[in-house]
C-alpha cells in the first residue's frame, strides 16, 4: 500500500477542509472535497512529481466543489467520485447554494452508492450513505487506517445543518446513530469544517451509548 500521509488545506469563504491523501511510496494523491482555491490546493497537494489520481466528493454543496472543474481541467486523468443520489444537487447551483457561480455545477466520472468500494492510490475506501445534510451525502471509510471522511454529516460536538434543499432531520438522526453505533470508537473523523474528532467521543456526547 505504501505509507499514507494526510494533510488538510482550509479553503473558501466558510473554511472548508480539503483533505490531501498522499501515498508517499507511489506519489499518488487523492483529494477529498476541493471546495475552492484550486491553485492553492494543487500547490500543497502536488509540490513535486506527485500524480493526482482521484477526487472524492462527500456531497454537492458549493463550498465543497468549487475547485473541482479547474483541477479536473489541469489533471484530466483524475477520477471524480460522488454519490448517485447527489447527481441533481451537484449539477444545479440553485440547489447547492452556488447561485450564479458557474463553478458550482459539477458532474462525476463515477457515481457511487452504499457498499461500493473505491480503490485509488493503493487505498480502499468504503462508501457509506449518510443522508441528512443532503440526500446524497456520503462518508468515505478507510477501515485499515481507521479514518472516516465525513463531509458535513458529522462535526466535532455537532452535525451538518438540515434546512437546505434535500436536507432532512430524520435522515440525519438515522445517519448519526448509524455511524456512532456501528463504527469502532477509535476511528478518527475528518470533518468538512472545523476540528477533527473520534467516533467514540461523538458517540458519548451525542448520547448513543
Amino acid at each position: 500500500m505504501g505509507q499514507l500521509k494526510v494533510s488538510v488545506c482550509v479553503v473558501g469563504s466558510i473554511g472548508t477542509n480539503c483533505f490531501i491523501l498522499t501515498n508517499t511510496d507511489t506519489k499518488e494523491v487523492i483529494l477529498v472535497d476541493p471546495g475552492d482555491e484550486a491553485e492553492t490546493i494543487l500547490h500543497h497537494a502536488l509540490p513535486g512529481d506527485e500524480k493526482l489520481t482521484a477526487i472524492l466528493l462527500t456531497h454537492g454543496h458549493f463550498d465543497h466543489i468549487l475547485a473541482v472543474n479547474e483541477i479536473k481541467k489541469a489533471h484530466p486523468d483524475a477520477v471524480v467520485y460522488a454519490a448517485e443520489a447527489e447527481r441533481d444537487l451537484l449539477a444545479d447551483p440553485r440547489l447547492n447554494q452556488g447561485y450564479y457561480d458557474p463553478r458550482a455545477s459539477v458532474t462525476a466520472d463515477v457515481w457511487v452508492k452504499e457498499g461500493d468500494v473505491i480503490g485509488a492510490a493503493g487505498l480502499s475506501f468504503s462508501v457509506i450513505e449518510t443522508p441528512g445534510h443532503t440526500r446524497g451525502s456520503v462518508c468515505y471509510y478507510l477501515e485499515a487506517e481507521k479514518l472516516l471522511f465525513a463531509g458535513d454529516t458529522l462535526f466535532y460536538r455537532s452535525w451538518g445543518r438540515t434546512d437546505l434543499p434535500t436536507g432532512s432531520d430524520d435522515d440525519m438522526e438515522f445517519s448519526l446513530a448509524r455511524l456512532c453505533t456501528t463504527l469502532p470508537e477509535d476511528v478518527t473523523v475528518l470533518t468538512g469544517h472545523g476540528e477533527m474528532t473520534t467516533i467514540g467521543f461523538e458517540k458519548k456526547v451525542k448520547g448513543f451509548q
